[in-house]
């Protein structure tokens, strides 16, 4: 399954891209909604968002509501180190930004994308 991983820090996306790719996802990264945009113009074989709400020029919640208003009906995960209140445009789910966002997005995507899958035991 592929994901769109959208995020301007590279630090954050690739540690969260390396989590993802460790349990089986095939990962795009983009440093920004309008590259996001360009990706999924050009890749109708993505599954599943991922993005950063604090971006330059365009925010996640930005990118969400483009895409929501073009169709986009696949999941959307937003990532935020802070807290999501007042927003109009819902995401499929909020993930935390914090030194424990990486593990926290795989379990949601495969959650979203796998639902009913085996939960492996820790």
């Amino acid at each position: 399954m592929r994901v769109l991983l959208v995020d301007d820090d590279l630090f954050a996306a690739e540690l969260a891209s390396v989590f993802l790719e460790m349990s089986g996802y095939e990962v795009i990264l983009a440093e920004s909604a309008i590259s996001a945009l360009a990706s999924l113009g050009s890749d109708s074989d993505i599954d599943l968002v991922i993005s950063d709400f604090h971006m330059p020029e365009i925010t996640g919640l930005d990118l969400l509501a483009m895409l929501r208003a073009n169709g986009w009906n696949k999941p959307f995960i937003l990532l935020s180190a802070s807290e999501m209140t007042d927003i109009t445009i819902i995401p499929d789910c909020w993930v935390k930004k914090d030194e424990n966002m990486a593990e926290r997005v795989v379990a949601v995507v495969n959650e979203i994308l796998q639902p009913g899958a085996a939960v492996e035991q820790l």
